[in-house]
């Protein structure tokens, strides 16, 4: 298995983490802290931030920009001080590169209706000022021992799931072990 250098980004309260529409540095794994994912919408002649989601220790975000290879779909602001590690592109299509082309065009497929699907929330939201997002059955994630797990390949069995900080150990080994 290859290792990489891991990159580990700390951010303070209300720093954003990256914007909307913005060009992709990678995707982020949350070792400690809590971001919200939001989107911004234009309700009447005002502009509207609608939260997505909160994620915390564990969570992944950032990454249907790296699969899809496009903008980002929403921006990302830390809600207190926050560590992230970062997994860059480079990282990522080494590791994509180990899975069948046919599943990495699922993976692909699913964020094309993901993106699809946040946009009709857009257009939900400026259509409706009075919806709030968590009306309409967005998840909140919290650190619940049952969130943030996916399957990883290399030299584990198939099928396997691990916790993200088991990725993260698998693919940044501690100096003194290379």
């Amino acid at each position: 298995m290859k290792y990489y250098t891991r990159q580990i980004k700390k951010y303070k309260q209300g720093d954003i983490i990256f914007s909307e529409n913005s060009s992709c540095d990678g995707m982020y794994i949350i070792d400690s802290g809590h971001v919200r994912v939001f989107k911004t919408t234009k309700v009447g002649d005002s502009i509207k931030e609608v939260e997505l989601c909160k994620l915390g220790p564990k969570a992944m975000f950032g990454e249907m920009a790296m699969i899809d290879e496009n903008r980002r779909s929403a921006s990302v602001q830390a809600v207190e001080p926050t560590a992230c590690t970062l997994i860059t592109k480079k990282i990522f299509e080494d590791q994509l590169s180990r899975i069948p082309p046919w599943m990495v065009n699922m993976i692909k497929i699913l964020v094309s209706r993901l993106r699809d699907t946040n946009e009709k929330l857009r257009h939900m939201v400026e259509g409706q000022p009075s919806v709030q997002a968590h009306d309409m059955g967005i998840l909140t994630v919290g650190e619940d021992e049952s969130k943030g797990k996916a399957d990883v390949s290399g030299d584990r069995p198939k099928g396997a799931q691990y916790q993200s900080e088991e990725i993260i150990d698998d693919l940044f080994k501690k100096e003194k072990d290379s």
